[in-house]
């Protein structure tokens, strides 16, 4: 057929080798432009890394510094079983080395022991939703050769010779051989980051690397008050903590700004929780920044937004504006409700059931406020302080007050058995007034009703509390219901409009009781400061007013006795 056209034959020829022509140019210029594209970018082709660069990779989101390093190796000394724990760091030399008294490697064990991925913690799938153990993914040590050279001195209680084994940068075990040792472990790190010299250049300088360091140990003192802590640093002992018999005196080793008088453990236990507080009193012992509001859970610290939430709620009303809470939480929940797998410091957790120990740490707290001993006036007895041979202690306990006398139309001076104490009575009654509008916070009809100029905000700040407003003009509200306490107020318009400023039901109790609440200045019989006082020592709170204000100061016998050198008191003879 094509032989009888063959003009048309030949045009079809021309056609197809053009075609093909172009085709072919195409590929060449899109070939040459990717050659040129993959030469001019950073990214190149996609290839596998080399295996040393991803042991470099996963190493360094587990250890990013030396307190990362002191946080793993304190990990295994815990769970080890090990009670006496030294840290040593030498921050010029970066060498960190960890010593402890727990149950050591067995010998056959060690070949395994810095490989990535090996533990005898962790066993099927299920046993990551119930862990009992500070480690968990057989990271730490492999991580640890990986940025460094790793030595192990490890003795077993029933071992005959000790082992020093030595490490590659892989994790394999290059060298071992028995050596003299007490039972337990010795781990040294040192050459950190030797072969990432970019990482030792941004690190914090040395202070701040030791700060870091020292405030790791002092977290796992407090997670661990019933074992002995020791930090060296440059060879020299910088702390040394000894086993304390609870958390309250562990605290205290921490704390030295503040006596045994300012702090008290709690204990409380629900539904398979439990909760150990070490808290301070309001009063006297506070923090500008929230350095003490710690949590631990399960023996390990941890930023939980909530639970902190939980613990200012709890101090809520307590506290002056500004200053932060001491408390120290100790929480052990089921292993079951708490998911370690999800920060690789451990940092962060999730935890199944937040709203119940959020309301164990909450009631822990109120019955820890509702217990403080008196504080000794010890600014007054330092005026008059002689070298006694005699320590007068405190009495504690509930206060049973008898009113004495009003000074200066302001305090109470009252008697109780073992001392006296001074009461301001504008804060104690407004500390009355407060708890008892937590449980009884009444509205009332107002007649005449009031015409106020407030903002919408404010109107509807009313009106959430259950006060009636109505609008009245363009920014005028008819005010027709109130709370009772300001009900036949002369002031009552101006409360009103303070009540309005308020966001919340606490901060509108607070404004309601100061307003309310007996003003300094006011004369008082004999039987309404006995009223007054009787009416206080039954609040849950009696140490602060809802502003955070001390109410009261207590002088006991004994202090009496020692500020006037006296050797024997009225209680004690």
């Amino acid at each position: 057929m094509w032989c009888e056209h063959p003009r048309e034959y030949r045009a079809l020829r021309s056609y197809c080798f053009l075609r093909r022509f172009v085709c072919d140019q195409s590929r060449h210029r899109l070939a040459l432009i990717s050659t040129l594209v993959r030469s001019n970018s950073p990214l190149g082709a996609i290839r596998p890394l080399a295996d040393q660069t991803v042991r470099l990779l996963a190493a360094g989101e587990v250890i990013d510094s030396p307190a990362a390093v002191v946080r793993e190796l304190v990990d295994n000394s815990l769970d080890a079983g090990a009670d006496r724990i030294r840290v040593s760091f030498w921050p010029e030399s970066w060498r960190v080395q960890v010593q402890d008294n727990g149950l050591g490697f067995e010998a056959e064990e060690l070949p395994m022991a810095a490989r990535s991925h090996a533990t005898s913690k962790l066993g099927a799938i299920e046993d990551l939703w119930r862990l009992r153990t500070l480690g968990f993914r057989g990271e730490g040590l492999h991580s640890i050769a990986v940025v460094a050279r790793l030595e192990i001195l490890t003795c077993t209680p029933t071992a005959r010779t000790a082992t020093r084994a030595r490490y590659d940068h892989k994790g394999e075990l290059v060298e071992s051989q028995p050596a003299a040792a007490a039972p337990g472990t010795v781990v040294t790190v040192s050459e950190l980051f030797e072969l990432q010299p970019v990482r030792r250049r941004f690190l914090a300088d040395t202070k701040a690397q030791v700060r870091a360091v020292t405030q790791l140990v002092h977290r796992y003192a407090l997670a661990y008050p019933g074992h002995l802590f020791e930090l060296a640093v440059d060879g020299r002992l910088q702390l040394q903590l000894w086993a304390a018999p609870g958390l309250k005196q562990r605290a205290l080793q921490l704390l030295n700004s503040y006596d045994e008088h300012d702090l008290r453990e709690v204990h409380l236990e629900r539904d398979g929780r439990r909760v150990r507080l070490a808290i301070g009193l309001p009063d006297r012992c506070s923090r500008a920044r929230a350095d003490w509001l710690q949590i631990y859970i399960n023996g390990r610290f941890v930023r939980h937004g909530e639970l902190e939430q939980a613990v200012r709620a709890g101090f809520e009303r307590t506290l002056r504006p500004g200053r932060q809470p001491v408390c120290i939480v100790q929480l052990i929940l089921p292993a079951d409700e708490v998911d370690w797998n999800r920060h690789p410091a451990k940092l962060e957790v999730q935890l199944a059931g937040t709203a119940p120990a959020c309301e164990l740490v909450v009631a822990a707290i109120g019955e820890g406020l509702r217990h403080f001993a008196p504080k000794p006036a010890a600014a007054l007895l330092r005026l008059a302080e002689a070298h006694l041979p005699y320590a007068a202690e405190s009495t504690g306990g509930e206060l049973l007050l008898k009113a004495l006398a009003q000074l200066h139309q302001t305090y109470i001076l009252a008697e109780y058995p073992g001392g006296v104490c001074l009461v301001e009575q504008h804060v104690a009654h407004e500390r009355v007034l407060f708890e008892a509008l937590e449980s009884d916070w009444q509205v009332v009809p107002l007649e005449p009703p009031l015409a106020l100029e407030l903002s919408s905000r404010q109107a509807q700040n009313l009106t959430e509390h259950g006060i009636e407003v109505e609008a009245f003009g363009e920014r005028s509200w008819l005010v027709r219901s109130a709370p009772v306490a300001l009900v036949g107020r002369v002031d009552c318009a101006e409360g009103l409009m303070e009540l309005a400023d308020q966001e919340d039901a606490a901060q509108m109790r607070a404004a309601l009781s100061c307003r309310t609440a007996i003003r300094n200045g006011t004369a008082l019989s004999p039987l309404q400061m006995q009223q007054l006082l009787d009416r206080w020592q039954r609040t849950r709170n009696p140490h602060t007013c809802p502003h955070g204000r001390p109410i009261y100061m207590p002088l006991t016998d004994g202090e009496l006795a020692r500020f006037f050198r006296r050797r024997w008191h009225i209680c004690g003879s």
